[in-house]
């Protein structure tokens, strides 16, 4: 039995709107796969590229230079398809995906059916290919990449559409999938879950120089770990992994439907919390000490908003959660050591530096309740995400509906003030916490002293 594929019907208008009589386009096909059914958020043309010597730079560099470099090179046959160019904007846009959803495939629009052609074929299957690989590099951004891909075909001239799916690892036959475009919209759980990190990670001194991107991939690994092993808990209760999540969203509708009918976005969305398990204390081993040269802070709050299907169980909400957490931290951590220009050693009048990677904006697919992701560095602002999202899914949206206060900035100055405190204190030999704990005895004692005194000259008079 083949796959079942949906997609809303505004994106079957999407489709025919590219449909040019001499050319042809590829994009990518965006949404959740369950079992032997996967359900479209959103088909992303991927923007042509400028010239051939470009394709292996990242799309927004070279997109974002259009005008100064070369005019765009317009695909004229499936051969001329830069598979690299594909795979890269791919990359790009599973940062944007909420945990769970990834591209399920691509989709073309020529005059002909491109499907029935053996060389053809054979040129799509190379682009999966290449597609596939390129995001099995990197398993935090992309999580377990499935094989099995969709290639969507409608031909420009007689406005037919044929869907298959393909397994890229095997012999690559194509087996039959039925698209199926429906006026009614398909109805995701919103979970959403708020994060806090405060961890302190130790770089040994007896180690090799390491690079700071070594080194938050290092971190990257540890809170993966961590996150994987966390314990997922919904709407404060430890669920089965095969209880439907619908029974969860009927219920907080009911107790929502006693308090008021309360009617904001928040309400909406099943809330998440985490924990992360305890390290076991082994009494029996030895105790060693490491000398340490230097030490990486990780502090903040990471907002995850998710989605899955209706039709969703326990268990798949936990693998997309986890999944978005680690996708969400792996993007940022990503984006910050790549726009490093050089890499920070440290000087004598500076030795403590803040790092603030970019912090998570949403947007809202028209239409839908999904939102999708963008990352702004510090003193950029929405029109930045309203450029990311023309660029990388052909969306052109109003500045209003981009979410950009659900994470907020870092204060420097709290940080380096705080980072001051624990110098001094170091220099004296104490610890943070050693150190709050002298400033409260101090006073304490100060107070006992002063006391004291009153009491003597209290004494003397009366």
């Amino acid at each position: 039995m083949g796959r079942t594929v949906y997609a809303e019907e505004r994106l079957h208008n999407y489709l025919t709107s590219l449909a040019k009589p001499d050319e042809y386009t590829i994009g990518l096909i965006l949404g959740q796969s369950a079992g032997q059914k996967d359900y479209i958020v959103h088909l992303a043309k991927t923007p042509p590229p400028l010239s051939k010597n470009v394709v292996e730079e990242s799309l927004l560099s070279s997109t974002t230079n259009s005008e100064q470099n070369s005019t765009e090179n317009h695909i004229k046959s499936v051969k001329d398809i830069p598979e690299s160019w594909v795979a890269d904007h791919a990359k790009h846009v599973t940062r944007m995906l909420p945990g769970g959803m990834r591209v399920l495939g691509t989709f073309i629009v020529g005059p002909e059916d491109t499907i029935n052609d053996n060389s053809n074929v054979q040129k799509l299957r190379s682009v999966l290919t290449a597609m596939h690989k390129n995001l099995s590099q990197n398993k935090y951004l992309c999580g377990d990449n499935n094989e099995e891909h969709l290639i969507l075909n409608l031909n420009s001239i007689t406005q037919k559409y044929t869907c298959k799916s393909v397994e890229t690892n095997k012999t690559g036959m194509l087996k039959p999938a039925d698209w199926k475009f429906q006026s009614k919209a398909t109805k995701w759980h919103q979970l959403e879950a708020f994060i806090d990190f405060d961890r302190l990670f130790l770089i040994a001194a007896n180690k090799d120089p390491e690079t700071l991107k070594k080194q938050l991939q290092d971190i990257l690994k540890t809170i993966s770990d961590i996150i994987d092993s966390s314990l997922i808990v919904i709407e404060g209760e430890v669920r089965s992994p095969d209880d439907a999540l619908e029974v969860v969203s009927r219920n907080k509708k009911d107790e929502k439907s006693c308090k008021n009918n309360e009617k904001n976005n928040n309400s909406k969305a099943i809330q998440i919390n985490l924990y992360i398990p305890c390290q076991e204390e082994n009494t029996n081993s030895d105790v060693t000490i490491t000398p340490c040269s230097a030490s990486i802070r990780l502090v903040g709050q990471l907002v995850s908003r998710t989605f899955v299907h209706q039709k969703a169980n326990i268990e798949e909400a936990n693998i997309a959660i986890k999944q978005d957490i680690i996708r969400s931290l792996a993007s940022r951590l990503e984006m910050h050591w790549d726009s490093l220009i050089e890499e920070e050693n440290g000087s004598p009048e500076e030795n403590i530096t803040l790092h603030e990677p970019p912090r998570r904006v949403l947007i809202a697919l028209p239409e839908s309740r999904v939102t999708l992701s963008d990352y702004l560095f510090p003193g950029e602002g929405p029109q930045e995400a309203l450029l990311s999202l023309q660029e990388l899914l052909d969306l052109e949206v109003q500045e209003t509906n981009v979410q950009k206060d659900i994470e907020l900035q870092a204060d420097p100055t709290e940080f380096y003030s705080q980072s001051e405190i624990d110098v001094k204190a170091a220099d004296l030999g104490i610890d943070s916490s050693e150190n709050h704990q002298m400033r409260v005895y101090i006073t304490g004692f100060s107070i006992a002293i002063l006391i004291v005194i009153f009491a003597i000259v209290m004494h003397k008079l009366y």
